[in-house]
């Protein structure tokens, strides 16, 4: 009887396996549409995004790169400032002297102790995009020609994964919960909350060579006064 079973199983499991991935297969995928009106959706909405004009952020950022011939392990305090359309500026506070990085929608630039120097790609940072105050509705403006891929495996989640010509690395969006979770497989986002109605990430991982990046905000709020001239070049 034993025996009976076992040769049983042997043949059922096989077959149990074929239909399940050939159901999968069969199951149609979601439109670029689809996934990211899920995503605005699960944020709070269309409505409660348009309504961030800016985004002010203060946190830490961890360079851990311990594992390389000259190890580096640093923790800085930083502050991040976004406005609608596009406008950006972040510094960094360090013992070596404060780094700033802006964008005022037109010219990038970047100061640190060496003095200001203009950069072509500010504004177009995969951070910088994720900052925006309503970088939800503006995906297909960063990164167009979107289309579904396929589904994929990530950090243990089922994801849709979208790409772009564009785009060097793909965008994931968990089937489960329809978030975002991350930019190929360096960039992780972590630890959506509510903030005054929408969800936002607090946390932002980059894997480098050597080690990672890993930005933690402690502190976020939506549309306090913040002026242009704060994006704009430095004399």
């Amino acid at each position: 009887m034993r025996s009976y079973v076992k040769n049983l199983l042997v043949v059922i499991i096989p077959i149990i396996i074929i239909l399940s991935v050939a159901l999968r297969a069969e199951t149609p995928l979601p439109s670029v549409d689809e996934i990211l009106n899920r995503y605005i959706d699960v944020l709070g909405g269309r409505e409660a995004i348009e309504k961030i004009e800016t985004r002010v952020i203060s946190g830490k950022v961890t360079t851990d790169l311990t594992s390389r011939k000259y190890s580096i392990y640093e923790v800085h305090y930083f502050e991040a400032y976004s406005k609608i359309p596009d406008m950006m500026y972040t510094i960094t506070y360090t013992d070596a002297g404060n780094f700033e990085r802006g964008y005022d929608g037109r010219i990038g630039w970047v100061k640190d102790r060496c003095g200001v120097e203009e950069k072509a790609d500010s504004g177009k940072r995969r951070l910088d995009w994720l900052l925006n105050p309503q970088n939800a509705l503006r995906i297909e403006e960063y990164y167009p020609s979107l289309t579904v891929k396929g589904t994929e495996r990530v950090r243990g989640m089922e994801v849709y994964v979208l790409e772009s010509p564009e785009l060097h690395r793909p965008l994931f969006f968990e089937i489960k919960t329809g978030l975002l979770i991350g930019f190929g497989h360096n960039w992780e986002i972590h630890d959506y909350r509510d903030v005054g109605g929408v969800l936002f990430p607090h946390k932002i991982a980059m894997s480098r060579k050597g080690g990672s990046t890993v930005y933690e905000f402690e502190r976020i709020d939506h549309n306090l006064p913040v002026e242009d001239s704060l994006f704009t070049i430095p004399e």
